[in-house]
C-alpha cells in the first residue's frame, strides 16, 4: 500500500470540524480582502530575469517532491491538499503532518504543517499552513494557507476544490528603495477531477491557480496527470503541464515523471525528474521515509541539473496516523 493512503479508523468529529471551522475563516478573510489587497500592493521596482522568478509557488509534499513532476493522478492524504484536491477521498485516513524545507544554495526556509481527513464526512477535506523566511536569491518572506475539500461521485470518479492565500513579499530594494521582484497578496483555487476506469490506473485533469494572480509567484496551470500502481507497492505516474502566466502570457510547458516502490510495507523509494521550459530548469527528484500504522517520517531532495542554475532544495516531513 502507498505510504499515504494506509486506512485508517474513524476519527473523532469534534477534530474534523475544528478543522472546518479555522478553514473557513481563513478562506472567508482571503475572499473578502483578496482583490483589494492586490491593488493596495505596488508595483515591483526592478524586472528580474525569468530564471529568478521565485519557485516556491505550490506547497510541496516531500512524496511529490520526490517524484518530480509524477505525484497528482496518486497523490492521497496531505499529497492531496498540495496538488490534487479530488483525491482527498480516494482513501480512508486522518494524517497530521508538519514539515520543513531547506535551500541549501541561499539558506532559505520553509515551514509547516497539514491536516487531512477522509474519516468524518462524506466530503473529505484538508487544510494547510506554511510560512517562508527568505534569504540570498530568495530573500523574500510570506506564508500561504488552503483548504481544500474532495468528494467522489462514483467508485470510480471524484472531484476536488480547494481555496488558497498567499502574501509573499520581496524584501529586497533598489536605489530608489522600490521593492524588487515579485509580489503577491491574493486568493485564489485550484480544481480537478480524477476518473479510476480500472483498479490501479488513475487519470486526473487539474487546474492550478484558475483565480487569477498575475502574479509569477502563483501561475495559472492547466493540465493532467496518470499514474499506474501495481500491487499496491509500485508506482508509475507522470504529469503536464501548460504554464500559462509566468512568462508574460506566452504558455510554457512544465512536466515530469516520477516513481515509488514501497519496500517491506514500510520504506518508500521514490525518484523523478521535472522540466520547466520558461526558467529553462531540469531537476533531478528523490525522495525515502520509513512508515507504519502510527507515524511515516520522509526526507526529499531536488537537485537542478544540466542549467545555469544549480539550485538544491531540501524537505523533511514528519506525519502522525490519528487512529
Amino acid at each position: 500500500m502507498m505510504a499515504e493512503a494506509t486506512d485508517q479508523r474513524r476519527a473523532s468529529r469534534g477534530g474534523a470540524r475544528t478543522t472546518l471551522i479555522l478553514g473557513s475563516l481563513l478562506l472567508g478573510l482571503g475572499a473578502a480582502s483578496g482583490a483589494e489587497a492586490q491593488e493596495e500592493l505596488p508595483p515591483s521596482g526592478d524586472a528580474i530575469p525569468a530564471s529568478d522568478i521565485p519557485r516556491e509557488e505550490t506547497y510541496e509534499t516531500t512524496r511529490g517532491m520526490g517524484m518530480g513532476t509524477g505525484a497528482r493522478a496518486s497523490a492521497v492524504g496531505t499529497s492531496a491538499i498540495a496538488y490534487n484536491p479530488a483525491n482527498l477521498s480516494m482513501a480512508r485516513l486522518y494524517h497530521a503532518e508538519t514539515f520543513a524545507g531547506y535551500g541549501v544554495s541561499d539558506g532559505a526556509w520553509t515551514f509547516g504543517g497539514a491536516i487531512a481527513d477522509s474519516t468524518t464526512n462524506r466530503i473529505a477535506a484538508g487544510l494547510s499552513f506554511h510560512g517562508f523566511y527568505g534569504d540570498g536569491d530568495r530573500n523574500y518572506r510570506g506564508f500561504d494557507g488552503r483548504l481544500a475539500l474532495g468528494m467522489p461521485l462514483s467508485q470510480a470518479i471524484a472531484i476536488g476544490v480547494s481555496g488558497r492565500y498567499v502574501k509573499l513579499r520581496s524584501r529586497e530594494r533598489n536605489a530608489n528603495d522600490e521593492r524588487v521582484g515579485p509580489e503577491l497578496r491574493a486568493f485564489t483555487m485550484d480544481a480537478a477531477i480524477r476518473v479510476t476506469p480500472t483498479e490501479g490506473l488513475h487519470i486526473a485533469l487539474l487546474g492550478h491557480n484558475i483565480i487569477r494572480t498575475d502574479s509569477p509567484i502563483a501561475p495559472l496551470l492547466l493540465g493532467g496527470s496518470v499514474s499506474y500502481t501495481i500491487a499496491n507497492a509500485f508506482t508509475l505516474a507522470s504529469d503536464v503541464f501548460v504554464d500559462l502566466t509566468t512568462m508574460d502570457d506566452e504558455s510554457q510547458m512544465v512536466f515530469g515523471f516520477g516513481a515509488e516502490y514501497l519496500v517491506a510495507g514500510q520504506v518508500p523509494l521514490r525518484i523523478g525528474f521535472r522540466r520547466e521550459h520558461g526558467r529553462e530548469l531540469n531537476q533531478f527528484t528523490a525522495a525515502v521515509g520509513y512508515v507504519d500504522q502510527r507515524v511515516g517520517i520522509d526526507i526529499a531532495l531536488r537537485q537542478d541539473i544540466a542549467s545555469d542554475s544549480s539550485d538544491t532544495q531540501l524537505l523533511f516531513a514528519f506525519r502522525y496516523h490519528v487512529q
